[in-house]
């Protein structure tokens, strides 16, 4: 019997392994303030890679994705701090709870396209709001506080877990059918129907995908803080820093959302910390330059301009 031919990775899988294998190996080791700092980037990893599944492979521009991590920070508080359940637990929650309502939203917004999807989920956070302020079980207005320490190696390895998960189906997806239905669907999604693809359906499974990552991207921050609260949860600039990752790195690619990662989290811890909200301004500011200038994105680029690359970044 022929056993099936195992692919054949590429450096940039390689790489991003690596990267990976050496951060579980060292945390341990990293000094806490660097080690909290790692863990917020590999948040703004996995939400990137959420939003890439949508925004990245189909080319719908989705300005709702803050509803799943918001709705999946609030599933994890509400289970955590009413049931007792175990972070992890919650954080699981969190992702099934996204995913459901990435299912539900997605069966209806998905049918518009364009500027009309993207208003469409422009709106979905806002009556996320409404409707968590009027919940006395989650909080209302002030939220879901709790106080369950400072856990920084269980919040590294969660998150790390989850982008894992997430840079594998990410590669699994782009290397198959499905990869080659989503880039039809991209180029021209009426032709696409023409030649047979399940457009309609296509489109849902990813977006399920970016919801369920999203809340448990959404779940691990609410963990690292150790509350919800619903302006914060809920707050827009999450979904413009998701698109911002993706389009800066590349969209649809394997490294971009990494590449975007990095790029847009060192001016956000630095926001934070020294001039606090100007993030609006320079995160439009780049998406804008990368938009004009090198509309593929950082690895885009790099395959344009430098041919030996073509065949070693994905």
């Amino acid at each position: 019997m022929k056993l099936p031919a195992i692919p054949k990775l590429g450096p940039t899988v390689w790489g991003i392994a690596a990267f990976l294998v050496v951060g579980a190996v060292a945390a341990p080791w990293i000094p806490i303030y660097p080690l909290t700092i790692l863990i917020g980037l590999l948040v703004f990893a996995a939400l990137a890679y959420s939003m890439n599944f949508i925004t990245g492979l189909t080319g719908y521009v989705s300005f709702g994705q803050v509803v799943f991590m918001g709705t999946g920070a609030y599933a994890w508080g509400y289970v955590v701090g009413t049931f007792r359940w175990h972070p992890i637990g919650g954080v699981l929650v969190g992702a099934a709870v996204g995913a459901l309502l990435a299912l539900g939203l997605g069966a209806v917004t998905l049918r518009f396209r364009g500027v009309y999807f993207a208003i469409a989920t422009l709106v979905m956070p806002l009556a996320a709001v409404d409707i968590i302020l009027v919940t006395p079980a989650l909080g209302g207005g002030q939220g879901i506080i709790l106080n369950l320490g400072f856990e920084p190696l269980s919040w590294f390895y969660t998150i790390w877990v989850i982008l894992a998960i997430e840079i594998g189906l990410t590669y699994w997806v782009t290397h198959g059918r499905i990869g080659y239905g989503l880039r039809a669907i991209k180029g021209d999604e009426d032709a696409a129907k023409t030649l047979g693809i399940d457009a309609a359906r296509l489109k849902l499974f990813v977006f399920c995908f970016s919801g369920l990552f999203t809340g448990a991207a959404g779940a691990v921050n609410a963990w690292t803080l150790s509350g919800v609260f619903p302006n914060d949860a809920f707050a827009l600039l999450f979904s413009l820093q998701m698109l911002a990752m993706v389009v800066i790195g590349g969209m649809g690619t394997l490294l971009g959302p990494l590449l975007g990662a990095v790029v847009v989290y060192i001016p956000h811890t630095y926001f934070l910390t020294v001039v606090v909200g100007a993030e609006f301004i320079v995160i439009g500011i780049l998406i804008a330059i990368i938009a004009l200038v090198i509309p593929e994105g950082i690895v885009g680029a790099l395959r344009r301009h430098i041919p030996a690359l073509r065949r070693i970044l994905e």
